[in-house]
């Protein structure tokens, strides 16, 4: 399958990423945190891109996107997605890519879909999403987006009294008046990354990770391998278990339990 021909996306690289931070550096821009919003934070910059990387898929991409960044001398924020739906943020590689990520010096906070929600008070839902990801990570998440709010829906967070201050990316970049720019779906709205520098704004930039550094150009057909991909993965950890079976039988019969 392939994105439909009426939709024309644009062609992203891991040059022409690599492109836009050197000249956003060039051109004085510094690159903060969203844990940076947090009252009695640093003082920021006065030209300054929020870069935020929601992980939606494939979060070896992501790692690899932190290293590059790491290599420029950007810092950034990676929210990742703990529900599990398409990739497993308790699976061991991926707990030791995240803790990598955050090793070299990005941000991870939360990323969370509404229709996701397992309690009906949203708070106490990203609350326990929050406990779960600081313990993955290692450390204290202090943010959180709200993922597909196209689809999934957008709701207002107020989280539960007495918990650790966090910055809600949404409302930083509305009290902020922050330029908003994405690629998502590989699709730019009013602006790309690059017109976007040429305003005379402060900006929350929003750069998926596979979307640049797979190699494939068609979104669809990218999504569809990262699919074959989890599918194989599922079918090679049942396939182990079953082949084992024989040696668990034998080893029961053997003795005696």
């Amino acid at each position: 399958m392939t994105t439909p021909k009426e939709f024309v996306l644009s062609r992203l690289s891991r040059q022409l990423y690599t492109d836009f931070l050197t000249k956003a550096k060039t051109l004085g821009f510094s690159f903060i945190h969203f844990q940076d919003f947090l009252p009695g934070g640093p003082p920021r910059p006065q030209r300054y891109i929020a870069l935020r990387h929601d992980i939606d898929f494939a979060p070896s991409y992501s790692l690899e996107m932190a290293e590059l960044e790491h290599e420029a001398g950007v810092r950034s924020t990676f929210f990742v997605l703990v529900d599990g739906q398409f990739y497993n943020p308790l699976q061991s590689e991926v707990i030791r890519q995240i803790r990598q990520i955050h090793s070299l010096g990005h941000e991870i906070g939360l990323h969370f879909a509404v229709s996701s929600a397992v309690h009906a008070d949203i708070g106490k839902e990203v609350a326990f999403r929050l406990d779960v990801l600081s313990a993955i990570v290692g450390a204290t998440v202090r943010s959180f987006s709200q993922h597909d709010p196209v689809n999934a829906g957008f709701v207002k967070v107020r989280l539960p009294a007495g918990h650790h201050a966090c910055v809600d990316a949404s409302q930083a970049i509305h009290d902020n008046h922050l330029l908003y720019v994405s690629e998502s779906a590989m699709m730019w709205r009013q602006y790309t990354f690059e017109t976007a520098l040429d305003e005379d704004q402060n900006m929350c930039l929003v750069a998926h990770p596979h979307s640049w550094l797979h190699p494939q150009n068609d979104y669809v057909a990218m999504i569809r391998e990262f699919e074959s991909r989890e599918v194989q993965a599922v079918s090679d950890r049942y396939d182990a278990f079953v082949d084992a079976l024989a040696g668990y039988y034998t080893r029961r019969l053997k003795e005696g339990i």
